[in-house]
């Protein structure tokens, strides 16, 4: 997988040292130190995150994993270029494509049952994405684009649930995306009155 995410950190042993520190989440035998929670998330929890910012927080989404699973897998990436690359055209697509289909290959390596089709999953997310564009105010279906999303984020965190058993799963919101949803409610608020509430 390392040629798909990037270079192994093998060989760099002060990068190593201080991923280590940052992360501490392991013990001497190599199994995570209880009292924190896993790197999954609720797909319910993303999907309310999606649309009280319409939309945003799916980049952040592709930023998370990108970090997280390197950082996982000690591997030398930048998240913030690559989350940056989504917005570069046909590279974007190739980016998305590729953290899609690591996902489901390293969950499918690890005996996770469930599946989906990279290429499907592509085609559905840029589909929705493009409702965006629709004169108003159909634009507002573009909210849906999270639910392609949703079938990898289900994927994703039956890996981390996997590989963090000594962890609990989160099962509240942050502080910071509580934060998001007061901001996003606010923001709904202006959008739902401007789509329905006649002038």
């Amino acid at each position: 997988m390392s040629f798909l995410f990037g270079k192994d950190r093998a060989g760099h042993d002060q990068m190593h040292s201080l991923r280590r520190r940052i992360w501490g989440a392991f013990d001497q035998t190599g199994t995570f130190k209880r009292g924190r929670a896993n790197n999954s998330q609720p797909a319910w929890h993303f999907a309310v995150l999606s649309a009280a910012t319409l939309g945003l927080y799916e980049i952040y989404w592709f930023y998370r994993n990108w970090r997280q699973l390197g950082a996982y897998k000690e591997l030398d990436i930048l998240p913030g270029w690559r989350t940056a690359g989504l917005f570069v055209p046909i590279y974007g697509q190739y980016l998305a494509y590729d953290l899609f289909r690591n996902i489901r290959d390293l969950a499918k390596a690890l005996g996770v049952d469930k599946s989906y089709s990279p290429g499907l999953i592509l085609f559905g997310w840029l589909t929705l994405i493009a409702l965006w564009f629709l004169p108003h105010p159909l634009w507002f279906f573009g909210l849906l684009s999270v639910w392609p999303l949703v079938a990898v984020h289900k994927v994703l965190n039956s890996y981390w649930q996997k590989t963090q058993p000594g962890l609990a799963e989160k099962l509240e919101f942050a502080r910071e995306e509580k934060f998001l949803l007061l901001l996003g409610g606010i923001l709904l608020f202006f959008v739902f009155s401007k789509v329905f509430v006649p002038e």
